[in-house]
């Protein structure tokens, strides 16, 4: 059987089967593509065969593969985090404009998502960032990577979220600057003195939104619902960041009614 065949012959979209056809065969879409005569073996046809099968029952190309793209880098995720969406590299954004410029901003980051700061105090000396609930470690890792200058915390309640985390710090080699704790929130960092600013991207979708099954019945609800109006986690941390004498500013993903109703909680310093 061909490339081409095959791919006419796997009954998912044509995209996840590029995807999933490149795994099989360890190359990438462009070369899949460009050759379409090329047979496959009959283990090959089995193996992605099976991949299709999985991904008719809905399982997300990401975790059939075990890795999703982030911010132009390539992240170990399985079923323990949540997989990286494109709108989050938003929040990677605005959290280096923060701390180039220092200033408070909202970026569209999806449909009704935006990215967004609060500044609480002064941020020139500010060299380190705590990224709270950090699933896959792909916020943090990549802020390590885009400014080496920082030193960065990455905090998750869940031991299993924070070992997916250890293996992409590993991959992508920020052992140096990256250090992971174990808590919920700002818990982990209750202690810490330095200044910081702090990062993101919380559960906030309430817990009576209907989802994708390919969502809903893989990704971690912990990492996705928070509540009635899915800010149940939101106003602990914008709570905690308040009164955290070291916290700077805050930088947060959610949706745009969410972020508003937070800052009519904000009480000046």
């Amino acid at each position: 059987m061909t490339l081409e065949k095959a791919l006419q012959m796997a009954g998912i979209p044509r995209l996840d089967a590029e995807v999933l056809l490149a795994y099989t065969l360890s190359k990438n879409r462009t070369w899949i593509m460009s050759h379409g005569d090329t047979e496959l073996s009959a283990d090959e046809a089995i193996t992605f065969q099976t991949f299709c099968e999985r991904r008719k029952n809905n399982e997300p190309v990401s975790y059939i593969t075990q890795q999703k793209e982030f911010y132009g880098r390539t992240f170990f995720v399985d079923q323990r985090v949540l997989i990286p969406r494109p709108s989050t590299e938003m929040l990677v954004e605005l959290v280096l404009d923060v701390l180039r410029n220092h200033t408070e901003r909202i970026l569209d980051a999806d449909t009704e998502i935006v990215a967004a700061a609060k500044v609480f105090g002064n941020l020139s000396d500010v060299h380190t960032l705590v990224d709270v609930g950090t699933g896959s470690g792909c916020i943090a890792i990549t802020l390590a990577l885009e400014n080496p200058n920082l030193h960065i915390i990455a905090t998750d309640a869940s031991r299993d979220a924070l070992a997916v985390a250890a293996i992409n710090r590993d991959l992508h080699e920020v052992e140096g600057s990256l250090e992971l704790r174990e808590g919920n929130l700002l818990q982990p960092v209750e202690d810490l003195t330095e200044p910081f600013l702090l990062v993101s991207n919380l559960p906030y979708i309430p817990s009576s939104d209907v989802l994708e099954a390919d969502v809903v019945d893989y990704e971690p609800h912990s990492a996705l619902f928070s509540g009635e109006d899915g800010m149940d986690a939101l106003r602990t941390l914008w709570k905690q960041a308040q009164e955290h004498p070291a916290c700077r500013g805050i930088v947060l993903e959610c949706r745009k009614d969410q972020w508003q109703s937070l800052l009519k909680g904000y009480t000046l310093r």
